[in-house]
């Protein structure tokens, strides 16, 4: 199939990918438990010399357990929330943890279980006159046996992928022309399947994509990212450093089935911080850091990319129509096409 009849058979297609999010006491002195029938434990954290605070997992009447990625920035931004790689206990990943930095200078500190909601301790904030080599210790936490099944899936065109919760492993299946369900190795913490490519999220915060790459969808940039979205020829993704946004891949202009002329300009992310980005067929939509306005860009014949004002929680563009969830009350709202009745969301 060419690329001029695979981009003419997108427009009959549903939206695609979806992004999954990153993250992420006062602590009292050592002592020792043990709870039966649970996974029980502490968080525990020190400070080093050069700021940074380090940070484990301290199972019930077990040794600490130290995790590959444990130590919190002393340049943290406030109020965004860090985690760990996968806390391993008796060889099996029981989960992250968590941590943010405060106004007033101390460290939060949380534990996420695999597959499960995060669990904040009683006793969970590190002091910001701990001293230094020190380990202090949250409240003890009861997790339960870790879980298997999975994290997160993303569906294509013609596959889907999905994250193993044991592992951080991505499997996928479904068509495999390209090579998109042909998977890398590395235990990853977020993925979006797109028209003919995939890409992963790297626990490392790195961004690997595999498949077809013709417009260089599949060309990930160098760097650590939060998150990471595919659209269809084309993949935009959340820096770490600054919530700035970098797409690359196609940004043509070209006729679609002889009934719209599609103005892309999916690529040309705007300027700014953002919490979430969503790549649609030929738009794009954030979710700004400083309001929770959302800004979309791209294609927007039938008005798609005309985000209304307001907090948002969560958006999803798809062809020709985007729909968000609004923070004051959880509601949905869409805009553009509506032909099929698509824009009108239920109540609630």
């Amino acid at each position: 199939m060419t690329r001029t009849a695979r981009r003419a058979a997108a427009a009959a297609l549903a939206a695609l990918a979806a992004v999954a999010a990153i993250i992420a006491a006062d602590f009292t002195p050592p002592a020792s438990a043990q709870i039966e029938d649970e996974t029980a434990g502490r968080i525990v954290a020190r400070r080093l010399d050069d700021g940074r605070v380090e940070f484990g997992w301290q199972p019930a009447g077990g040794a600490r357990v130290l995790p590959r990625q444990r130590y919190f920035p002393a340049d943290a931004t406030v109020d965004r929330w860090l985690r760990s790689s996968p806390v391993e206990v008796a060889g099996s990943a029981i989960g992250r943890i968590n941590a943010r930095l405060l106004g007033d200078g101390r460290i939060e500190f949380a534990f996420t279980p695999t597959d499960r909601e995060r669990i904040q301790p009683r006793a969970r904030y590190f002091p910001t006159n701990a001293r230094v080599g020190r380990w202090l210790r949250s409240t003890e936490i009861a997790i339960g046996p870790a879980r298997t099944g999975y994290t997160a899936v993303s569906a294509g065109k013609g596959h889907t992928c999905a994250i193993r919760a044991s592992d951080g492993k991505i499997t996928c299946w479904g068509t495999d022309d390209y090579g998109q369900t042909n998977t890398p190795e590395g235990s990853f913490t977020a993925l979006s399947a797109g028209f003919f490519h995939t890409c992963g999220l790297h626990e490392t915060g790195t961004i690997e994509c595999w498949g077809n790459s013709e417009d260089g969808q599949s060309d990930a940039p160098e760097g650590s990212y939060t998150a990471v979205s595919t659209g269809l020829f084309y993949t935009c993704a959340i820096r770490a450093r600054d919530g700035e946004i970098t797409c690359w891949g196609s940004n043509e202009t070209f006729a679609q089935v002889g009934t719209y002329i599609y103005e892309s300009g999916n690529t040309d992310a705007p300027a700014g911080s953002f919490t979430a980005v969503d790549a649609g067929y030929f738009h794009t939509c954030a979710i700004r850091a400083s309001d929770g306005e959302i800004e979309c860009w791209g294609s927007n014949e039938l008005e798609q990319s005309d985000a209304p004002n307001g907090r948002f929680t969560a958006v999803n563009p798809g062809g020709w129509r985007t729909c968000a969830i609004r923070a004051s009350d959880g509601e949905i709202e869409c805009w553009g096409s509506n032909e099929l009745e698509q824009s009108d969301a239920p109540n609630g």
